[in-house]
């Protein structure tokens, strides 16, 4: 398969060159793709003099197609109406000439999604090719040997060996919302947020009512540092699955942040109703109040938090905190004195604030 530059109509002229780029690595490496090198497409169109820069005719195709040896050419091009941006793709039969399938991508967020157009353009290819999930015999065959791979280096914390397994059977299963959610939760697991952020949307995009996708691109663009785009992905998350907890102490962290107060607190109580045993959404509350002068229902909060986590250092210091604040000398000692076996560094830190 050759991959042209995609043609730039409305948008940056670098763009189409991108995103053929990106497609052209995301097909690498499919057992049932061999990609034309891009420096040998290029050479060939020197040669020949065809200019294959945003080439659309299916002609100019075939032949480079043919001069190349491929058995298949990629026309594409990315188009700009207003804030909405698209991405279109014709499959080539370098042979007989004909279009074989058309496929089509399309971004309300502009330049920044390009990544995930492209991954999503890539995935609907190897699914033309080799199906929606492996086929029986030596495709299956070998999805088992990379699932059991990936399960045993995941089973012994080793996320990043286990990665390049969960990647290969992407590959072999391209359109499978499970399995870029469990990929995306991988790339957590080894710090690569901005991976996961690119196969959490992945998986909602071919499931997009899996409530815990959703929930993992609000994370990935909350720990990323967007705040307002977390809460979007956040809300349908909750719209799917009124009680994900984790969904509710985001939204909570999100409004915290953009410093809006109460609804942050409203959000943090939900949470907690939600699941009574959820110290993160105790702790955020019982800061967010001490920030605002309420360390009374601050200690009332935390003491609530204790029932579950009474060797938990964080709520402990939290705690003796509220106490200085509301002038509760012997209940900060308290807490002194707890942390000295849990946490003596957040003990030490405690005295000296008492003192």
């Amino acid at each position: 398969m050759a991959v042209s530059p995609f043609l730039s109509q409305g948008a940056s002229f670098h763009l189409g060159n991108a995103i053929s780029e990106m497609v052209t690595t995301a097909l690498a490496g499919n057992r049932d793709i061999t990609v034309v090198e891009r420096s040998r497409l290029d050479e060939v169109a020197r040669q020949q003099r065809l200019a294959l820069s945003g080439v659309v005719e299916t002609s100019t195709a075939v032949k480079a197609g043919k001069l190349v040896g491929a058995k298949y050419f990629i026309l594409g091009a990315v188009s700009r109406f207003g804030a909405l941006l698209m991405v279109t793709a014709r499959l080539v039969d370098v042979e007989s000439g004909r279009v074989l399938a058309g496929f089509q991508q399309t971004s309300k967020q502009g330049e920044d999604e390009i990544p995930l157009l492209s991954r999503n353009l890539a995935s609907e290819l190897h699914a033309f090719f080799s199906g929606e999930t492996p086929a029986p015999g030596e495709p299956e065959k070998d999805y088992k040997y990379y699932l059991y791979e990936a399960l045993g280096y995941y089973n012994l914390g080793e996320y990043r060996k286990s990665l390049p397994f969960w990647e290969k059977m992407t590959k072999l299963s391209p359109k499978n919302g499970l399995l870029s959610f469990i990929v995306a939760g991988i790339y957590f697991s080894a710090n690569r947020k901005s991976d996961a952020l690119l196969a959490a949307q992945q998986a909602v995009t071919w499931d997009p009512d899996f409530a815990e996708a959703h929930l993992l691109v609000g994370k990935a663009w909350f720990l990323l540092g967007d705040y307002h785009k977390a809460t979007p992905p956040l809300d349908r998350a909750l719209e799917l699955d009124p009680r994900l907890t984790e969904a509710l102490f985001l939204k909570g962290s999100a409004y915290k942040n953009r410093k809006r107060v109460e609804e942050a607190a409203d959000y943090f109580l939900e949470a907690i109703q939600t699941d009574e045993k959820y110290t993160p959404a105790y702790l955020a509350l019982g800061q967010l109040l001490l920030e605002n002068g309420a360390a009374e229902e601050a200690v009332g909060i935390l003491l609530a938090a204790l029932k579950f986590e009474p060797k938990n250092g964080n709520l402990r210091f939290l705690l003796g905190t509220a106490q200085i604040m509301r002038g509760n000398e012997g209940g900060a000692r308290e807490q002194v004195e707890a942390l000295k076996t849990i946490d003596p560094k957040l003990s030490t830190e405690l005295k000296k604030l008492l003192e």
